[in-house]
């Protein structure tokens, strides 16, 4: 029985996201990537439909050859490592579900990336093209039920070593944030 979402399945992440220097930036990025992973990536093409929620962050994802996903996210707005706690729901009819948000709740707006993913041990690793936005890097380091926040922020720290990025590039907000300003 649902009792104030605390028996919907919740995941954590630490996160770091990166501006990344236009498209010298990012090839740079992606030949660390495959270097490190051994793999060329899988590209994924995203539309996000963000919309207004009272709490965190809630986005419609559609995706190609497989459901798409709506996204129930909270983190906080700073630079560098931070936790993510999100539940997500396959969805088999996002138009649907994207009309019924719509006029319930409202669009906050909405945004297109071409995602390049790699997987390294427990990390996401995503070079995102944005439309209207540029080029970033985004690490998940996915966090198992034992482990705690600052063994996530460490395993971040070292890849933003390893991917060459420097504080001055870390971005605190979600893509969409910058699409608003």
């Amino acid at each position: 029985m649902y009792k104030n979402g605390s028996d919907l399945e919740k995941h954590r992440n630490v996160e770091l996201k990166a501006r990344l220097n236009g498209e010298n930036g990012y090839t740079h990025r992606v030949a660390i990537a495959k270097q490190l992973t051994g793999s060329e990536g899988i590209t994924i093409t995203q539309k996000d439909v963000f919309f207004n929620a009272t709490t965190g962050r809630l986005k419609l994802r559609y995706l190609q050859d497989k459901p798409s996903e709506l996204i129930s996210y909270d983190r906080t707005d700073v630079a560098g490592p931070k936790l993510s706690i999100y539940s997500k729901l396959d969805v088999t009819e996002p138009a649907l579900l994207e009309q019924i948000l719509s006029e319930t709740v409202g669009v906050r707006g909405r945004l297109n990336k071409t995602r390049l993913l790699f997987l390294h041990e427990q990390t996401r690793i995503h070079l995102d093209v944005v439309e209207s936005l540029g080029h970033f890097l985004e690490f998940e380091v996915v966090l198992t039920p034992d482990q705690s926040l600052e063994q996530g922020q460490a395993i971040a720290d070292k890849m933003k070593e390893l991917f060459e990025i420097s504080d001055a590039d870390l971005m605190t907000g979600a893509y969409i944030d910058e699409l608003l300003k």
